[in-house]
């Protein structure tokens, strides 16, 4: 190999990397689908895996939701989330069942909007104890390269069966 193309070699090389990566990374509305979905993931995986963080990892510091006509921030979520598990009992089989669908969102810069229609179903012992069928709208912001929830609110009534 020459001189010539011993330089030439290794740009070649930078520019399909650079090119490939970014036919491959996702677009905003896309990485903030995958969020929501991700976050429903984590939280129906939480009676199996008792982690807290992989829920809260979605989250801004400074989120917020509503809960019960209340405005309610990240601290008291995961309290929330850690008492889930002091909760049950031994032998107790929770289960939680998360489904996001009907997503659409909406990008700004660094900040973004979703409304989706959320099911979510919580059986202890095979026995459903709470089912919310919801309508959903989030916030979230953009921070570095990665997007995360800023607030959440979800009205139950939703009908997760109607197309949009």
């Amino acid at each position: 190999m020459d001189r010539k193309q011993a330089l030439l070699t290794p740009c070649v090389l930078m520019c399909v990397a650079a090119f490939a990566s970014e036919a491959y990374a996702l677009t905003d509305e896309q990485a903030i689908i995958k969020l929501i979905k991700d976050a429903a993931h984590a939280m129906a995986a939480l009676p199996k895996t008792n982690d807290v963080k992989s829920v809260l990892q979605y989250l801004g510091q400074d989120y917020t939701f509503i809960d019960q006509g209340e405005l309610r921030g990240r601290k008291e979520l995961e309290a929330t989330l850690r008492d889930l598990h002091s909760q049950k009992t031994s032998g107790e089989a929770v289960e939680i069942k998360d489904e996001v669908t009907h997503i659409q969102v909406h990008v700004a810069g660094n900040w973004a909007w979703a409304v989706y229609d959320e099911v979510v179903m919580i059986t202890v012992n095979g026995q459903v104890v709470n089912e919310d069928d919801s309508k959903c709208t989030s916030i979230f912001r953009k921070t570095g390269e990665r997007w995360l929830y800023v607030h959440e609110h979800c009205s139950e009534g939703g009908d997760a069966d109607t197309p949009n």
